[in-house]
């Protein structure tokens, strides 16, 4: 039988178009809000976005009776069950339910974002969003495109060539992520810190699970369910594998892109650090 959705838990929730460019918004501007997905009356899991999300995003719905196509997009599917939890809100309710959520090394997380979405910082891509939005408004289209120039002047960057190397591009934009963040709604969602989702404080979760645990959480959600469900990896971004940027790798970034990057995940590694003090191992 599916697991129920019992003692929904508060927070908003993304029920209208416009409300996750809402909530992304907030979040790139420094608002932490953890994305909650509720397991029974008793659990949750915050999700995090290139933290194995795909996979347990299909296990999730899965075990609540959600049936899915190989077209099905697991993350519009969940996104209106998601509970947008402000710090506050995550501190009480781990009070009654057994949180878990998957860290993720903060530079590879990095460098998996760039692999799906670094391409849509190129110019092409930044013009064609610009005209999705216009729809054939050529007026609407040129006040858009003005104002992401003015934007973009201000931060200091500048869209991409199409032609340029993947690996140049990836190591341009990590010396400049902090400029970046503000320039792009999508990929700023991938690569803000993982805090930003889980709070500064891992002590309102009963674990905190790296990504080689990714199978065995989904199995257990699986037992526990009593729903047979399909444990096979999801990869969003796995049918481009002519894409050259499917190849970037850590080992691509130059040694000052890589300190850039250190800096900037410097809250995610305190995380890390005081949750391997204050949690012990997870149990099923």
């Amino acid at each position: 039988m599916p697991m129920p959705l019992l003692d929904q838990p508060p927070g908003m929730r993304v029920s209208a178009p416009g409300q996750w460019s809402e909530v992304q918004e907030s979040m790139r501007s420094g608002q932490g809000l953890a994305p909650l997905l509720p397991l029974g009356s008793d659990a949750g899991w915050i999700w995090i976005p290139k933290n194995g999300c795909s996979t347990l995003k299909k296990v999730w719905l899965q075990i609540h009776g959600r049936k899915l196509s190989a077209h099905n997009d697991v993350h519009g599917a969940v996104l209106p069950e998601t509970q947008w939890l402000k710090p506050e809100e995550l501190q009480a309710i781990s009070q009654t339910r057994k949180l878990v959520t998957i860290w993720r090394e903060p530079i590879e997380r990095f460098v998996s974002a760039c692999r799906s979405h670094l391409r849509e910082l190129q110019t092409d891509r930044v013009l064609a969003k610009l005209q999705a939005y216009a729809a054939g408004n050529p007026q609407l289209f040129e006040e858009a495109l003005a104002w992401h120039h003015q934007l973009y002047q201000r931060m200091g960057v500048e869209s991409f060539n199409a032609s340029i190397d993947p690996v140049v591009m990836m190591n341009q934009v990590a010396l400049q992520l902090e400029r970046w963040i503000p320039c792009h709604l999508d990929f700023s969602h991938h690569v803000i810190p993982q805090v930003c989702f889980t709070g500064s404080d891992p002590r309102v979760y009963t674990s905190v699970l790296g990504m080689e645990q990714i199978t065995e959480l989904a199995r257990h959600w699986s037992a526990v369910s009593g729903v047979l469900a399909d444990l096979s990896p999801e990869h969003v971004s796995a049918s481009r594998r002519d894409d050259p940027f499917r190849a970037l790798q850590v080992a691509d970034l130059q040694a000052d892109a890589r300190a850039s990057l250190e800096r900037f995940y410097v809250a995610d590694w305190r995380f890390l650090e005081l949750a391997q003090v204050e949690l012990g191992p997870w149990r099923a």
